[in-house]
């Protein structure tokens, strides 16, 4: 029985992600090439499918598309990943439990803020010389940005 073939369109509604995307997946080697149909239009296997569910489903768990490429590559070469995606999981519960400590920080200086400005006649600058001389006065006590995205390691 001959595996059916699907256009871009087709796989990218439904596995709900934009043509662009798939074409950029290619282009980076998380996917392979697209075979080309008579009519010159990307065409895909079942195959394409499942690994687009499987580079969702690791993004929604926090794997950047490098960890991805890794895991995939090692699966091409005939390797069992799961160890090293195991791996990767420890380091993420790692990477969450710093990023939550950071945002606890922020917090406690954020409310520490409020609690200043609460007691303020007013919180603008009666001279009119900065921007916002709260903000200008606080002392930078945290060392990495909390706000970056989760998903960004180097």
């Amino acid at each position: 029985m001959e595996e059916k073939m699907l256009f871009i369109g087709q796989i990218a509604k439904q596995i709900s992600v934009n043509p662009k995307t798939i074409r950029y997946y290619e282009e980076i080697n998380l996917l392979s090439k697209s075979k080309r149909g008579e009519n010159n239009y990307r065409i895909y296997s079942q195959d394409t499918v499942k690994r687009l569910n499987f580079i969702k489903k690791a993004q929604s768990l926090g794997f950047t598309l490098r960890e991805i490429k890794e895991v995939l590559s090692l699966r091409d070469r005939g390797f069992k990943p799961c160890t090293h995606v195991r791996d990767l999981l420890k380091q993420r519960v790692i990477d969450i439990d710093q990023k939550l400590a950071e945002l606890t920080i922020l917090k406690r200086e954020l409310k520490k803020l409020e609690k200043e400005w609460a007691r303020m006649k007013s919180v603008e600058d009666d001279k009119g010389e900065g921007i916002c001389p709260q903000i200008e006065k606080v002392a930078i006590r945290l060392t990495k940005n909390p706000f970056k995205s989760l998903h960004t390691r180097k």
